[in-house]
């Protein structure tokens, strides 16, 4: 046995024994690489991400501070009613509900299909269940491990010509793995949900009708977008270790049956004080029907359509960011650059600091060639949501322009991981590392923006320094 390996072995074994901690749920002993406090941590850099990437938060203050207040019971009540929580109503029509130490949220595609209190504490006890049996922690540590194995898959292959293929396919397992939880966690948090809701007095067969509503959300919400279950695309995927559904509904029949004795307050659902607090909630979602169906026809080009169901959104609901966004983002494209900086900037005087519309008009000013005000906007862009790809290219293009080459590379770099098939990060990058004597690096990107886009203005000149470079590096 080589030492390197003896080393990684001895590695591994000191991790998995001191690696150890017990569970708040199950109060059993299990494998942990993640601490609480990471935990913590791992929610607070995940949350702006997550904002954004659902559309940010559906501003109507007296519904947050009622639902918030429903949630905190919840957490109150929970395994782990310390950590630090925050509550958002997402601001898309795709029905869902997540949760991470710190961080709770439920979209306003579901909210709006719920019927009442009983049904958001189940959705809610559900997600919050899953921080409080820490499987974020757990896929992590499982993440770890499989990472762990997969270097030493490479130590005792190394040399062979299977090497390569196992670290390759086990890559792709990993981040599968973190994706989403495994059907037994969704059964677990199941379980929890419904013991909150027994012991804050909810009637908890509402849970099952919480599901029956998901259904509900999730088949509507297919139909308007025109996609079918089964399909390839995230409502499918974020579906795909549910349980089915009779078989969820009688397992958590099976769990009320093992509850301990508890005690329902009123009648155990609260409808009438639910849909007076959702209702603007509910009408507004409605219009962001005409939204959603505007925003489809806007990603197919479609844009004489979008353009008339954007404006038939904003004269029925006028203050939303969203709606003047993507009139801008339409205007945008449409190389109207004046009328889209105006809705922009309409968005941002409803919502200060909407991210969308700052991004737009970082577009703006790097198309006006006013690339100062572009960094700032993307800057805050950034900021504000930390993982949004088109400002790492709107930033990287900007810095490119300055021919500030080594610093557009940083951000660059990463966007052409995201979208391997853009059709000019690989020409930028290109002239990027040959600006800065990387000439490898310079004609790979070269390589990769002629496989990618060989007949634009970037492909050509692509083509024209593979010739130089290649030659170039023969004389060497």
């Amino acid at each position: 046995m080589g030492k390197g390996l003896r080393l990684l072995l001895v590695t591994l074994l000191i991790l998995i024994t001191f690696s150890c901690a017990v569970n708040p749920v199950t109060g059993k002993q299990e494998l942990m690489f993640v601490s609480e406090q990471q935990e913590i941590e791992i929610g607070k850099e995940a949350a702006p991400s997550l904002y954004w990437s659902y559309g940010g938060e559906f501003k109507d203050p007296e519904l947050h501070d009622y639902l918030e207040g429903v949630v905190r019971r919840i957490w109150n009540s929970s395994e782990r009613p310390y950590l630090p929580m925050r509550f958002v109503v997402q601001n898309t029509s795709v029905p869902n509900a997540f949760a991470l130490p710190g961080y709770v949220a439920i979209t306003r595609g579901l909210l709006a299909e719920l019927e009442n209190e009983a049904q958001f504490v189940a959705v809610m006890g559900h997600e919050v269940g899953h921080v409080m049996a820490r499987h974020t922690a757990k896929r992590i540590t499982l993440g770890q491990l499989q990472q762990l194995g997969l270097l030493l898959g490479g130590i005792l292959l190394s040399g062979s010509s299977h090497s390569d293929t196992f670290l390759r396919l086990g890559a792709i397992g990993s981040n599968l793995l973190l994706l989403k939880y495994d059907r037994s966690q969704e059964i677990q948090a199941d379980r929890l949900g419904v013991k909150y809701m027994a012991r804050l007095g909810y009637d908890p067969y509402e849970a099952i009708q919480a599901h029956e509503r998901l259904q509900v959300a999730v088949n509507s919400y297919l139909k308007r977008m025109g996609i079918k279950r089964g399909e390839d695309n995230f409502i499918n995927s974020l579906l795909s270790t549910h349980p089915r559904h009779e078989v969820r509904v009688q397992e958590i029949k099976d769990m009320i049956n093992h509850l301990p004795p508890y005690k329902i307050k009123g009648d155990g659902k609260f409808q009438k004080r639910f849909l007076r607090m959702t209702r603007r909630l509910r009408r507004i979602n409605r219009v962001y029907f005409i939204y959603d169906r505007a925003l489809k026809n806007y990603n197919k080009n479609h844009l004489q359509r979008a353009e008339r169901l954007i404006k038939r959104a904003i004269k029925k609901q006028p203050d939303q960011a969203a709606f003047y966004n993507l009139y801008g983002m339409l205007m945008y494209k449409r190389n109207e650059i004046q009328r889209a900086r105006q809705n922009f900037r309409k968005a941002l005087s409803l919502e200060k600091d909407y991210q969308p519309s700052i991004y737009g008009l970082g577009l703006v000013a790097l198309k006006k060639g006013h690339y100062q005000a572009a960094l700032k906007r993307f800057r805050r862009s950034l900021q504000l949501f930390p993982s949004h790809p088109d400002s790492y290219f709107g930033m990287g293009k900007t810095l490119y322009k300055l021919r500030r080459y080594r610093s557009a590379i940083r951000y660059l770099s990463p966007y052409a991981q995201y979208n391997p098939k853009h059709e000019e990060v690989h020409g930028l990058l290109g002239i990027c590392y040959e600006n800065t004597g990387q000439i490898r690096a310079a004609i790979r990107e070269y390589k990769m923006q002629v496989r990618v886009a060989p007949d634009t203005e970037l492909g050509q000149y692509a083509q024209l320094r593979l010739l130089v470079l290649k030659g170039l590096l023969r004389v060497r």
